[in-house]
């Protein structure tokens, strides 16, 4: 309903002005002469200014009008920018018709205003056709959950100077879900609830990894245990643990550290609709727990 009362507003906001300019026009003769005489002589850039006005505001309606047909899906953005897009478009070739360039005039501004903004706007041009291209080519899409990293989305992991021959690795990088893309940037929702705004230049450039919601997702838990542990105590009571609320994993006695401690490693797969930082939390609470229970029943002393 809200949709179609703003197309209604566009069409009578369109019939409004044109009705107002034949006014206007018929008028004209009873208004004083020097009057008449200016409004002759400017008649095109009047013209032309009431078009980019009643132009931007039908736009905008059209544009949010598709936003509420259309809530829901995740094209909705996408759409709601093609709108934009050829609406503005059609709004120039307006705006030159009204004001009566040629061809040759049109063609001669266009080649040095394009030269003078060309080199002052570069970077938001940049952003801007990179975001096109995204859009058109469906390089992203609102929905998808991503992993925006740099040309090589993997570093191993060097510093603490203790972990040299560790196996473990992070990926430099921001995870989130694709909001809105942009013209100019591309709203992302991050793991942690916060809208990051990349600019889409930066983004067209950059190593996308896109994960699929619907498959499952392989975690692994990493706890130190003082090496004065059971080894034997502590898988027990960790199986006990984890049975409650996993039906496959595995368990495993994965490296020392240091002479004090070794490292107990849980492989298993997040369920396709669970969040991972809060699966990875719920296991990591029952290794906490454990290893408190193994020290208060004195079989584990901490170092």
């Amino acid at each position: 309903m809200e949709a179609r009362k703003r197309v209604v507003m566009a069409f009578v906001i369109l019939i409004v002005i044109a009705i107002a300019i034949k006014v206007f026009e018929a008028s004209i003769t009873y208004l004083p002469k020097e009057f008449a005489n200016f409004y002759q002589n400017y008649k095109g850039a009047l013209n032309s200014i009431v078009i980019v006005v009643a132009g931007i505001i039908i736009i905008q309606l059209f544009a949010s009008a598709s936003m509420i047909w259309l809530k829901g899906f995740k094209e909705a953005y996408f759409i709601r920018n093609v709108i934009l897009v050829v609406g503005y478009i059609l709004l120039a070739i307006a705006i030159v018709s009204s004001l009566g360039i040629g061809g040759e005039g049109l063609l001669a501004s266009a080649t040095f205003s394009g030269l003078v903004f060309g080199l002052a706007l570069q970077p938001v041009l940049s952003n801007f056709f990179s975001g096109l291209l995204i859009l058109l080519s469906g390089y992203l899409k609102p929905g998808q959950m991503v992993r925006i990293a740099g040309a090589i989305p993997l570093s191993l992991l060097a510093f603490p100077a203790y972990k040299f021959f560790s196996r473990d690795y992070i990926i430099p990088s921001l995870k989130g879900q694709v909001i809105e893309i942009g013209f100019m940037y591309t709203k992302i929702l991050d793991v942690d609830g916060q809208i990051v705004k990349i600019p889409n230049t930066m983004l067209f450039s950059s190593s996308i990894v896109i994960e699929k919601s619907s498959e499952s997702k392989v975690i692994q838990v990493r706890y130190e245990f003082p090496v004065m542990c059971n080894p034997d105590d502590v898988l027990m009571r960790l199986h006990k643990k984890v049975s409650a609320i996993l039906k496959d994993y595995r368990l495993y006695i994965e490296e020392q550290t240091d002479k004090q401690y070794y490292i107990v490693l849980l492989i298993a797969e997040a369920p396709p609709k669970v969040k991972t930082r809060e699966f990875r939390s719920a296991i990591l609470k029952e290794f906490i727990k454990t290893h408190r229970e193994l020290i208060n029943e004195r079989i584990c002393q901490s170092m």
